[in-house]
């Protein structure tokens, strides 16, 4: 890659080339960035397409956000008429694209940027009111309701948006998002940044990457806290590209039990009965039935229920009830399984297997 023109690693937020605004307010927060962030800013400031591998939990938000909100604030060279959209984030999910949202309102203002978000589950007519009001410069979408809102005309992209972040690459790929993704990169300028953003690098999101970001030579590839990793980046590239044996991530203590399916309830209670007062448990099941069942079975541990059939509304309202501890136990299918900031879980069960070894070693 040619990065001879790029400080390829940053140590410390004097580094990086953000509006004063935005460093008070990082250095205020934080003590320094992550390990992503003092990797990814320097190429993403610079204008270069971005592959960027890191695992769930490794600050990756804010390291695509901030270079986005530096490179489309007014004065800047990707700047365009106020109201227009100059960046898009796609993610794969409501609550994933939800938490950027949020995200974008604590930063975006900052540099006097306007964000909003569309996802499913909502009313279309609402989300199209919205953006015609606001008119955002920064959208963030779901795959699903950003082609609704491309048919309609409710949003334009082919002139103005000239940068693109796909955040949990692997996981809109593992959905079924690849069809959704050719119809929103055909809506965009051929002439933009993308900025790739995926906790494991299989073959599926590789072949993504070569279809829709520019050549080797003005690209770059990073990979941080990598599955398999020994912190060797040829290591941590094999082990990315499944060359190398995967590995379990080493910050998670795992154990595999074994057990029919009748056998399962019994276990999991017994699990659960074992667990220290103030424990938080997410429980991950494979269908929306057995979550449902599952939720009302152990209702007595206080449990909420997430899923795709699930109202919007109301998954907003389990993910709340969660994160703010009135129901410690929650039971849900892969749709919260990646990308979403909860601190403080302590415990996860797979009440079924995962139908991706990538579940155990991202």
């Amino acid at each position: 890659n040619a990065n001879s023109d790029i400080k390829l690693c940053l140590s410390s937020f004097d580094d990086v080339d953000f509006a004063e605004s935005i460093l008070t307010k990082l250095k205020g927060t934080f003590p320094a960035p992550t390990g992503i962030q003092s990797r990814a800013w320097p190429v993403a400031l610079s204008g270069k397409d971005l592959i960027a591998v890191a695992k769930t939990g490794s600050g990756k938000t804010l390291a695509f956000l901030l270079p986005v909100i530096s490179r489309i604030s007014v004065g800047s060279d990707l700047s365009v008429t106020s109201g227009s959209i100059c960046a898009l984030c796609l993610a794969p999910t409501r609550e994933l694209a939800s938490q950027i949202a949020t995200q974008c309102l604590d930063w975006a203002p900052l540099q006097h940027i306007q964000s909003n978000v569309v996802y499913g589950g909502t009313p279309i007519g609402q989300q199209i009111s919205s953006l015609r009001k606001q008119k955002p410069e920064l959208l963030v979408a779901t795959p699903g309701r950003l082609v609704d809102l491309l048919g309609q005309r409710a949003v334009v992209l082919e002139k103005s948006c000239k940068i693109v972040v796909l955040d949990e690459a692997d996981r809109m790929l593992d959905m079924g998002f690849e069809p959704q993704l050719k119809q929103i990169f055909a809506a965009l300028p051929a002439s933009r940044q993308t900025l790739l953003f995926s906790a494991t690098w299989p073959k599926s999101v590789r072949k993504l990457a070569t279809k829709y970001l520019r050549s080797t030579e003005e690209t770059t590839t990073i990979f941080v806290d990598t599955a398999g990793s020994t912190g060797d980046d040829k290591t941590a590239l094999e082990a990315a590209m499944g060359q190398a044996e995967p590995t379990a991530n080493k910050s998670v203590c795992q154990e595999f039990v074994h057990a029919t399916d009748d056998e399962k309830d019994n276990l999991l209670w017994s699990k659960l009965c074992e667990l220290k007062e103030g424990s938080r448990v997410i429980v991950f099941a494979n269908t929306k039935r057995r979550v449902d069942n599952l939720a009302k079975t152990f209702a007595e541990f206080g449990t909420c229920a997430i899923h795709g059939d699930k109202a919007q509304s109301d998954r907003e309202r389990a993910l709340a009830d969660f994160v703010a501890e009135r129901k410690p136990l929650m039971i849900a299918t892969d749709v919260a399984a990646r990308g979403l900031d909860i601190k403080g879980v302590t415990h996860v069960f797979n009440f079924d297997m995962a139908p991706a070894a990538a579940a155990y070693v991202s």
